[in-house]
């Protein structure tokens, strides 16, 4: 889940913390509201922004939390030191998550997954990692919006096997997740929360 160059500006950047922060992550706290303690996973960290909203917004007690960049990791843990031991950070692999069956209470997705080819692997792996009753809080760019020149010019993503709101919901179903809500924006955003039945 490599980004190139003009993804990791993106990513890097204040603006796109401030949006996560401010609209992505409080649409997804409307959905599916916020933990009450417990273990959360981010999938695709990044720089760590993800991490901290999870901690301060959602409520979690502790984030672990992997990208396939070993550079993010290392931005990542100069950002997150002062958080000290409730964060643990590791380059990973999304389809292959190094955790234990049943051992998170919440797993965050802002937007990563569209950069996985074999994005129903690693949405099996959130299942599997998930405990019943956790919650998957996803947040992603749907197929639509891949599909405008100027998009894919500059960004490297998967462009086959693509999914939209439909799609990605069914597979969050066909894993043993219960869709507990979903919304869309323009048809290239979505917004999904699950939840791991006991």
């Amino acid at each position: 889940m490599l980004r190139n160059a003009v993804e990791k500006a993106v990513m890097n950047n204040p603006v796109r913390t401030a949006v996560q922060r401010r609209f992505e992550a409080r649409r997804l706290r409307q959905l599916g509201g916020r933990m009450q303690g417990g273990r959360a996973l981010e999938l695709g960290c990044g720089h760590g922004a993800g991490v901290e909203i999870i901690l301060d917004d959602f409520g979690a007690d502790q984030v672990d939390a992997f990208d396939g960049d070993a550079a993010m990791i290392e931005r990542a843990r100069y950002r997150l030191l002062r958080r000290g031991a409730r964060t643990r950070l590791w380059v990973g692999d999304t389809e292959r998550i190094h955790a234990a069956d049943d051992t998170y209470d919440a797993v965050f997705d802002f937007g990563s997954l569209h950069h996985v080819a074999a994005w129903r692997d690693a949405v099996r792996e959130i299942a599997r990692v998930l405990r019943p009753g956790g919650r998957f809080y996803g947040e992603e760019v749907l197929e639509r919006a891949g599909t405008y020149p100027l998009w894919r010019r500059v960004l490297e993503h998967p462009m086959v096997d693509r999914f939209d709101c439909v799609s990605f919901g069914g597979a969050l179903e066909d894993h043993g997740l219960r869709l507990l809500a979903s919304a869309e924006l323009w048809g290239q955003f979505g917004w999904f929360v699950a939840e791991k039945p006991n």
